[in-house]
């Protein structure tokens, strides 16, 4: 099933471009009792919390056989994450997939302080995090492409859309920012729509970020945080995995995490060869709402050694 392209991405949900009004005070016990009687109610658990992490979007806490994270998203578009960690977790890899509630469901919609939160239970990645760079781009790839493989027939509703994409990204070029950086979005932009267009390529469930890896003893354990969900090209995930994690000649890199992928599953040409608009439109996603002027420049350095 195709993903929907409403409600869509809203600044305050888009991963890299919180705003504020939606932050979790890091204290805050109405918030932490509104969670436990939530969980009591939901899940039948009644334990303490164990805080992890706080985000402008998101809260995360240890229980102590799993993980419960309350988040600031659409319910259709934290629903689809949830169903992306549970086919990679059936596939055989650790992945945080859902706690199920007394009554079978995913998640379920919190009211805290007058606004609406998606709480979910999740299953615990053993491990240690690391980063992608600490990876070979060969394993990434053969990684990248079990888990494309995994989702390939779940239900996308509720992922966010090309559509969805590129409009946020369009919103996020401001008058304020210099000519090159709105002219470094809108092509991007440009490019890969035409590409859609152009090539009508397959599209699946795919992961929408980078990845959040645990490893035991040099080993890829699992992999957490499944909520920038998109509906559309392998391409696109590729784009961004190998943006980031190439640290020297993104073009050598780049061609290793392909033998990786393609030792396990197929790409097209034209799938290949849309790799580096995706490499761009990842980049050009980084300047999207951002006026500072150093951090601008950075991203405008960074864009003229990949192209």
């Amino acid at each position: 099933m195709n993903g929907s392209s409403e409600p869509g991405i809203t600044p305050h949900i888009a991963a890299g471009h919180p705003t504020a009004g939606s932050n979790i005070p890091p204290g805050d016990e109405t918030t932490i009792n509104a969670v436990r009687s939530e969980l009591k109610r939901t899940w039948g658990i009644d334990e303490e919390l164990q805080p992890l992490s706080t985000g402008s979007t998101s809260r995360v806490w240890r229980i102590s056989n799993g993980i419960v994270k309350l988040a600031r998203d659409h319910d259709e578009h934290f629903r689809a994450g949830l169903r992306a960690s549970q086919a990679v977790e059936t596939s055989g890899m650790e992945a945080g997939a859902p706690v199920l509630t007394l009554s079978g469901s995913l998640s379920t919609i919190t009211t805290i302080k007058d606004q609406h939160w998606m709480l979910a239970v999740l299953h615990p990645v053993e491990g240690i995090p690391t980063s992608l760079h600490d990876i070979p781009p060969r394993v990434l790839g053969e990684l990248l492409a079990r888990i494309h493989l995994s989702m390939r027939d779940v239900d996308a509703t509720g992922a966010w859309t090309v559509k969805d994409v590129l409009g946020h990204m369009r919103h996020g070029i401001k008058g304020e920012q210099p000519e090159s950086i709105r002219q470094m979005i809108s092509s991007a932009i440009h490019a890969v729509r035409g590409w859609y267009h152009q090539a009508q390529p397959r599209r699946q469930l795919i992961r929408g970020d980078g990845p959040e890896l645990f490893v035991r003893d040099g080993v890829i354990t699992g992999m957490t945080d499944w909520g920038g969900v998109r509906f559309g090209s392998a391409a696109d995930d590729i784009g961004c995995w190998t943006l980031h994690g190439a640290t020297q000649n993104i073009r050598e890199y780049t061609a290793e995490f392909v033998l990786g992928y393609e030792s396990r599953s197929v790409l097209t040409l034209d799938e290949e060869q849309a790799i580096p608009l995706f490499q761009q439109l990842r980049l050009a996603s980084r300047a999207c709402y951002i006026t500072d002027p150093s951090s601008l420049a950075v991203l405008e350095k960074w864009m003229e050694n990949i192209r």
